[in-house]
């Protein structure tokens, strides 16, 4: 039964992601909201942006849809008859889960805003820090916390904010050639709402699926070459809603799987997060600004060692998928196999950057970052 609701969500979020990436189009090319190519851009044409505005507009709808019928079929009437006997049961749950639902959706529309904002007039990094500091600071004040096994809640808010701000950051840096953020967020998505699901936690399964449809049908339009990009609207919001959702569910059940469980999210978004480290070392080392946008990302640094565009996209695409689906192990080992699975992350992550050292030395471009 559940299976079927996945893919009903799933599927819904992907027709309506697949209407409205057009139409967000045709609204960025009226509102002149066109990224224009530049030094440290990869895209050769003018393309529009408000892309993430379809994505989120298709996760909202969909989630608001469901949940206007399901405060319906609960009130009776001939509804309420339609629903299936093995859902029925869930309908209180999820109403009651629905505020805070609201609350998450509403956080998720303000890092919308902010990243339209800042695509529209390039705002100041600080000013856009501070934009996601206080919606992760108001997800941890009502109750989105990890808690790590410690009992202080002001240290889990602590966390939980850190988390949110690094992944929603991650997400926007992963964001430099068509279809590689929207790409990446998919599978992250996919193997989380597959996590979710075996886990029994079908609400946030449902809302993982909602996301991962949304994001397939957008990606129809994105993938290279793109004809709209997703902006930094977009990508600050996917990675707003992957952070958040993976803190709500729960990884580690004491009866089922061991505490290593609780650090699936981070192998899951090892590439992501490995790119956002790499860059930053990259620009500390220089002694330049973090803030400062170039073309020294995972893939550029693909490109420069002879891959096509297209090419370096499905290779970091791979490579996520290969290190997110050693998560699954984690919950069913114990240290031990918790190291192997730690180090073989880390391996193929090493890999790849020995192999960008190199190929950067090869080229003459070692001091450029690759």
């Amino acid at each position: 039964m559940w299976a079927a609701v996945y893919l009903y969500l799933f599927v819904s979020a992907l027709f309506l992601s697949l209407l409205l990436t057009p139409l967000a189009r045709r609204a960025a090319l009226r509102a002149g909201m066109v990224d224009v190519p530049g030094a440290r851009k990869a895209h050769r044409r003018p393309t529009p942006l408000l892309g993430g505005l379809a994505i989120f507009a298709a996760v909202a709808l969909v989630i608001l849809l469901n949940a206007a019928l399901a405060f319906l079929a609960s009130r009776g009437g001939p509804l309420a008859a339609r629903v299936p006997a093995g859902l029925s049961p869930y309908l209180a749950g999820a109403l009651s889960a629905f505020p805070r639902l609201a609350a998450i959706l509403l956080g998720g529309l303000i890092v919308l805003l902010l990243g339209i904002r800042d695509d529209a007039v390039d705002l100041p990094p600080g000013r856009k820090l501070l934009g996601q500091l206080f919606v992760a600071v108001s997800m941890a004040a009502l109750g989105v916390r990890i808690t790590l096994f410690i009992p202080s809640a002001f240290v889990g808010a602590v966390v939980t904010v850190a988390w949110i701000v690094v992944v929603v950051n991650s997400f926007n840096l992963l964001d430099n050639m068509d279809g590689l953020c929207a790409g990446v967020a998919l599978i992250a998505s996919a193997l989380m709402g597959g996590i979710s699901a075996l886990n029994g936690n079908c609400f946030i399964a449902s809302l993982f699926a909602v996301l991962a449809g949304a994001l397939l049908g957008f990606l129809r339009y994105n993938f290279p070459p793109a004809s709209i990009f997703m902006g930094d609207a977009g990508s600050m919001c996917i990675g707003y809603l992957i952070a958040v959702l993976s803190v709500m569910q729960t990884w580690y059940r004491p009866a089922e799987a061991g505490p290593l469980a609780v650090a699936m999210p981070l192998v899951i978004l090892a590439v992501p997060l490995y790119d956002t480290l790499s860059v930053v070392g990259i620009r500390l080392s220089r002694g330049e600004s973090i803030f400062r946008a170039d073309r020294r990302h995972f893939s550029h640094r693909l490109v420069k060692l002879g891959m096509s565009a297209r090419g370096a996209v499905l290779f970091v695409w791979l490579v996520s998928l290969c290190t997110g689906l050693s998560a699954f192990f984690l919950p069913r080992v114990g240290w031990r196999g918790g190291a192997v699975v730690f180090v073989q992350v880390a391996m193929v992550v090493s890999v790849i950057a020995i192999l960008e050292y190199f190929g950067a030395g090869k080229n003459g471009n070692r001091h450029e970052g690759g």
